[in-house]
């Protein structure tokens, strides 16, 4: 699975890269929505043996590390490739 760009159709212009010319990270395309509370939207693309184990029953495991903080609320879902997804406020 790997983070693509553009994060929404039409968002190039407004998009940042977390990790840029940082070796140590993989870069990490992403939209924040607003200013106030910060929503960061992401977009990941399934390879094609994802998608297989996927459709044969494979689930998908989410890893958040929280450092002992409390838990942040996520949003999943699934879109199309130019599909605009569902932003939740």
């Amino acid at each position: 699975m790997d983070a693509v760009s553009p994060v929404m159709p039409g968002s190039e212009s407004i998009e940042i890269v977390l990790g840029k010319d940082q070796p140590e990270y993989l870069p990490l395309p992403c939209v924040y929505l607003d200013a106030t509370s910060r929503p960061m939207v992401t977009r990941w693309r399934f390879s094609e043996e994802e998608r297989a184990a996927i459709a044969a029953g494979a689930d998908l495991v989410f890893t958040q590390l929280t450092f002992g903080f409390p838990f942040q609320p996520i949003h999943l879902q699934v879109v199309g490739r130019d599909e605009m997804p569902q932003l939740v406020e």
